[in-house]
């Protein structure tokens, strides 16, 4: 019986990591004002783990982490580096985010 159990289990039990599907992803836009920002550095933090990526022609992101919880996404813009904290998921979840002029430096918002 013990034989099957075991058997049984390195069946059920794949030896390789959880699909991407399963990790903590974040997907939306980022914006300056109306102006969508193309080809703009942005990183995701979750714990030790950092995964970059920049926008596309509209503006548009997607970053995975295999952790979810409390993490930061900081955008690199005009030498400076805006951030704001989020919650990762196991299901995607969309952020809009904008950039905003405050007393000379860049802050990083979602709307």
């Amino acid at each position: 019986m013990l034989a099957l159990l075991l058997s049984i289990s390195t069946v059920l039990i794949p030896p390789f990591p959880a699909p991407a599907s399963l990790r903590g992803e974040i997907f939306g836009d980022l914006r300056l004002a109306e102006k969508y920002l193309a080809d703009t550095k942005i990183e995701l933090k979750c714990g030790e783990e950092v995964v970059t990526a920049t926008t596309d022609s509209l503006g548009s992101f997607r970053l995975s982490a295999k952790a979810s919880g409390k993490c930061t996404v900081t955008v690199t813009y005009e030498k400076q580096t805006p951030s704001l904290s989020v919650v990762v998921f196991d299901k995607p979840a969309r952020y809009r985010l904008v950039i905003e002029a405050k007393d000379g430096k860049y802050v990083l918002k979602r709307v």
